[in-house]
C-alpha cells in the first residue's frame, strides 16, 4: 500500500477508535492494538511530516452534546508513550539537551484507567467540573462529581484567585463488580470495565444513579492557574493537595532518573494488587521552570511521559474444561481455573470460545496456562505451557450430550448444538434474556437470577408467562430480595410492552439469523404479524437480504413454534408495519457508518425505520444509501467502489424530509 494511503487509512482508523474511547465509552479494541496503530502512524509522518488534522496532533475527541461545553483556561494534554527502557532513555536524552547543567528531578505515579477531570476553584470555592473532551474543550460535569464526598468544595489554605486542578475518576474493582452485579440483577447492560462504568457514570444525567455508584478519585495536575499561585514544583503542588484533603495516590515518589526506573517497576510489581485498575506510569519533570522551558509538541508536553505496561498475564492451572450452553443451542467450551488476582480482578473462568480453539491450544485439564485480560478486561488463554506438564494432565472430553438436558449434541463445523430448543433449561433462560433485552421487548427489572428464580419457582414456563406474573404478586413480594416497588416497577415495565412494534416483536422471537436489520425487512414486506407467519418460501425469498437458508429457519420457526406463540399473541396487540405516506424511503436499504455530532447512531436508524428504511449493518450491491459521518472506515471506501449514494451529515434533515 502507498504510504500517503496507508496514513490516511490509520488517521481514519485512530480518529474513529478516539471517538468510541473518549466520547461513546464503547472501544472496540484493546489499548495495546490502539497503541500500536498510533506508533505505526508516527512512524509514517515522520517520513512525510505532521499535519493539523492528523490525530497524533490532538487529544481525545470531541465532547458529545449531552452536556453544557466549557474551554479549559489551560489545555488538558495528552501523554507521549514509551513501552521500554530504551524509549525511556531517550526521552530523558531529550530533556537534557534542552535542560543543561541543572539536575533533573523526576515524580513517578500510577498511571489510572479512568477518566480525565479538571476542577476550577474561584477564590477557593469550587466553581465548576470539565472533563477532558478534546483537550481545548469539555463537557461540564459539577453536579455529578459533587456526589465524590472526597472531593473538596473549599480550599482553605493558600487558594489562588483562580486554579484548576486535574485528576482522574475512576471505581475501585469491588465497587465496578457491585455495580455489575446490580446491573444483572436489574436485567441492565453490564459495563465492559471499570473505566467505561466511570464515564457511563460521570455523564449520566441521571444524578440519582450517580449518587448510587461510589466513583473514586486521585489527583495529580495542575491546570490553568492566576499569578498569586506561586508554587514551584510538582512535589510542593501534591504537597499543597494533601494539605486541602485532595486525594493524592501514596505510590508517588520524586528521584534521579535512575530512581524513576526503580520506581516504575516497583509500580508495576504492585499492579496486581491494587484496589483499582491502572495501565502504566506517569513520570514527569519535577520542577515547574524546567517544564516551562521544556514546553510542549502539539498534543503533548515534552516534559512528562507515560510508560504503558503490557496487559495483564499470569499463569495458572486449568481445574476442568466445562462447556456451556446458549440460546440458540451453541456449546461453548471454557476452561475453570485455579483463581489467579491479575490487575485486581479474580479470574477463575476463561473461555475457549469452540473446539477449533481447543485443538489450537492442545489444552488439557491440569495444564498450566498463561492467562490475560486482553485489554485489561477480558480473560483469555493465550499459551499452554508444555514443559512443565508431569503426566497427570487428562484430555478435555468432548460431550456427546447436552451438559444443560442431556439431548445428544450435533458437530457444526467448529462448533457444537443442542436441537432441544426450549426443552432445554439453558436455552430457555437464554430466550428469556433475549426475549426481555433492551433491542427487543425492553423489559426492565428482569436479570438473569431473576429470571432464573421465576423459572426455578414455576411461575414462567414459556415468555408469554411474563404477562400473566401479576396473579403471582403476593408470592413475588414476599419472596426476599424482591422489595414491593420493584415488584411493582418491573409490572409496570412488563405493561408497557403489550403493544409492540411489528419489527420489534420479530427481532424478540429470537428466530435463528433473524436480527434486527432482518427483523426491519420482514416486518416493511409483510406489514402484519398474520401475514408473515402464514408466508411461503418463495414469499420470504422475495426479500434482497433473505436467503434460502434464512428463509427455512423461519419456517421452521413458525413450524416448530418453540416459543409458544399463539400464547404470545393472546397478550399482545402487535402494532402492524405503518409507512408514511409521504415517505420516498419505503424499502430502501440504508447503511450508517462514522460519527455523527447532532444525531446519535440509534437516533438515525430509529428515523430511518419511521420513514419505512430498513437499517443494514454492511455495504453490498444491494444497498441504496450510506448515512455519512465522521471517520467512517471501510464501508465509505467500499459504497464509494459500488457507486452508492452518500448522505452527509449536513444533509441528513434534508434527506430525511425533518
Amino acid at each position: 500500500m502507498p504510504i500517503n494511503d496507508e496514513i490516511k487509512k490509520l488517521r481514519e482508523e485512530i480518529d474513529r477508535h478516539n471517538k468510541l474511547y473518549h466520547t461513546e465509552d464503547n472501544p472496540e479494541i484493546t489499548d495495546q492494538e490502539f497503541d500500536a496503530l498510533y506508533a505505526r502512524l508516527k512512524k509514517l509522518e515522520k517520513k512525510l511530516g505532521l499535519i493539523d488534522s492528523s490525530p497524533t496532533s490532538k487529544v481525545g475527541s470531541k465532547p458529545s452534546k449531552n452536556f453544557e461545553k466549557h474551554d479549559h483556561l489551560k489545555p488538558m494534554l495528552s501523554l507521549s508513550n514509551v513501552f521500554n527502557y530504551e524509549e525511556f532513555k531517550k526521552f530523558e536524552e531529550r530533556i537534557n539537551k534542552r535542560i543543561i547543567n541543572e539536575e533533573i528531578i523526576y515524580s513517578v505515579e500510577p498511571k489510572f484507567d479512568g477518566i480525565g477531570i479538571s476542577l476550577t476553584y474561584e477564590n477557593g470555592n469550587l466553581v465548576r467540573a470539565v472533563t477532558r473532551g478534546d483537550g481545548i474543550t469539555g463537557e461540564v460535569v459539577t453536579e455529578n462529581i459533587k456526589t465524590i464526598h472526597k472531593i473538596p468544595r473549599k480550599i482553605e489554605q493558600g487558594a489562588p484567585q483562580n486554579i484548576e486542578i486535574r485528576g482522574e475518576i475512576f471505581f475501585r474493582l469491588n465497587d465496578f463488580e457491585k455495580i455489575n452485579e446490580q446491573l444483572e440483577i436489574d436485567g441492565s447492560k453490564k459495563f465492559v470495565s471499570p473505566r467505561n462504568a466511570a464515564a457511563g457514570t460521570l455523564r449520566n444525567l441521571d444524578l440519582v444513579t450517580v449518587k448510587q455508584r461510589p466513583l473514586d478519585v486521585f489527583f495529580y495536575g495542575l491546570g490553568g492557574h492566576s499569578l498569586d499561585f506561586n508554587i514551584q514544583s510538582q512535589k510542593e503542588f501534591l504537597k499543597f493537595l494533601e494539605i486541602n484533603d485532595f486525594p493524592v495516590n501514596k505510590l508517588v515518589s520524586f528521584g534521579n532518573k535512575e530512581h524513576a526506573r526503580e520506581s516504575v517497576d516497583q509500580i508495576l510489581g504492585s499492579r496486581d494488587s491494587l484496589s483499582y485498575e491502572i495501565d502504566g506510569a506517569v513520570i514527569k519533570v519535577n520542577d515547574f521552570n524546567q517544564q516551562n522551558k521544556l514546553g510542549f509538541v502539539s498534543k503533548a508536553p515534552r516534559w512528562a511521559i507515560a510508560w504503558k505496561f503490557p496487559a495483564s498475564e499470569k499463569y495458572s492451572k486449568v481445574t476442568d474444561v466445562l462447556f456451556s450452553v446458549g440460546r440458540t443451542g451453541i456449546v461453548t467450551p471454557y476452561a475453570t481455573i485455579e483463581p489467579v488476582l491479575i490487575s485486581g480482578a479474580n479470574i477463575s473462568n476463561v473461555t475457549l470460545h469452540n473446539l477449533d480453539e481447543v485443538k489450537r491450544l492442545g489444552i488439557k485439564v491440569n495444564d498450566t496456562v498463561l492467562v490475560k485480560r486482553a485489554g485489561d478486561v477480558i480473560p483469555q488463554i493465550t499459551k499452554v505451557n508444555t514443559e512443565v506438564r508431569d503426566g497427570s494432565e487428562k484430555v478435555v472430553n468432548i460431550p456427546e450430550f447436552c451438559p444443560s438436558c442431556g439431548n445428544p449434541l450435533k458437530e457444526e463445523g467448529p462448533f457444537l448444538r443442542c436441537d432441544a430448543g426450549m426443552k432445554c433449561p439453558a436455552q430457555l433462560l437464554g430466550y428469556f434474556e433475549h426475549f426481555v433485552s433492551r433491542k427487543a421487548m425492553n423489559i426492565d427489572g428482569l436479570g438473569t437470577k431473576i429470571i432464573q428464580h421465576l423459572i426455578d419457582l414455576g411461575y414462567v414456563q414459556e415468555v408469554a408467562d411474563l404477562y400473566k406474573l401479576r396473579k403471582f404478586e403476593t408470592e413475588l413480594k414476599s419472596l426476599e430480595g424482591f422489595g414491593e416497588k420493584s415488584i411493582d416497577n418491573l409490572f409496570d415495565s412488563i405493561e408497557s410492552t403489550r403493544s409492540p412494534e411489528l419489527e420489534t416483536f420479530i427481532n424478540a422471537l429470537g428466530m435463528p439469523e433473524v436480527g434486527e436489520s432482518t427483523a426491519s425487512a420482514l416486518a416493511r414486506h409483510f406489514k402484519s404479524f398474520d401475514t408473515l407467519r402464514l408466508a411461503k418460501h418463495e414469499d420470504l425469498m422475495q426479500i434482497d437480504s433473505i436467503g434460502d437458508v434464512v428463509a427455512r429457519n423461519i419456517l421452521e420457526f413458525f413450524e416448530s413454534d418453540p416459543v409458544g406463540i399463539d400464547n404470545l399473541l393472546q397478550e399482545l396487540n402487535i402494532n402492524d408495519f405503518v409507512v408514511s405516506e409521504l415517505s420516498h424511503l419505503d424499502g430502501k436499504r440504508i447503511v450508517i457508518t462514522g460519527s455523527f455530532n447532532e444525531f446519535s447512531r440509534e437516533e438515525i436508524k430509529d428515523i430511518i425505520k419511521e420513514k419505512g428504511g430498513i437499517p443494514s449493518s454492511g455495504v453490498s450491491p444491494n444497498t441504496d444509501f450510506v448515512i455519512l459521518g465522521e471517520n467512517p472506515g471501510s464501508k465509505y471506501k467500499k459504497a464509494m467502489e459500488l457507486g452508492i449514494e452518500l448522505v452527509t451529515e449536513d444533509k441528513i434533515k434534508k434527506f430525511f424530509k425533518l
